[in-house]
């Protein structure tokens, strides 16, 4: 085969996976039916646990014996928890810290 049958072989593999990952929900679970007590718990607990992973992600690389210590990655996590426990958004949070942080790596370290 070819060069671009493989490749517009992954470009479907790839929209059906994802087609059917935004519809299966849908055809599985009754809309009348209350959600089971551990899909209430992702649904309440996701954004807080992504955020979790991004911070230690983050800061996976970072040298805290060196020059800037990591202050700035220690006041972007920082700021990621006050605004997330303040506003209870994780898409703010995220965004927010985000950007404090670029502002602090280019601007002040």
């Amino acid at each position: 085969m070819s060069q671009n049958i493989y490749m517009l072989l992954a470009i479907f593999t790839a929209c059906a996976a994802t087609f059917l990952t935004r519809v299966l929900p849908f055809l599985l679970f009754d809309k009348k039916q209350k959600p089971s007590p551990f899909l209430d718990f992702l649904h309440k607990n996701m954004p807080l646990m992504i955020m979790v992973i991004l911070v230690f992600y983050a800061i996976k690389d970072t040298a805290f014996l060196e020059y800037p210590y990591g202050i700035p990655e220690l006041i972007g996590v920082l700021s990621v928890f006050i605004l997330h426990i303040k506003f209870k958004n994780a898409l703010l949070s995220i965004i927010s810290s985000t950007v404090i942080y670029m502002i602090l790596v280019q601007m002040a370290f």
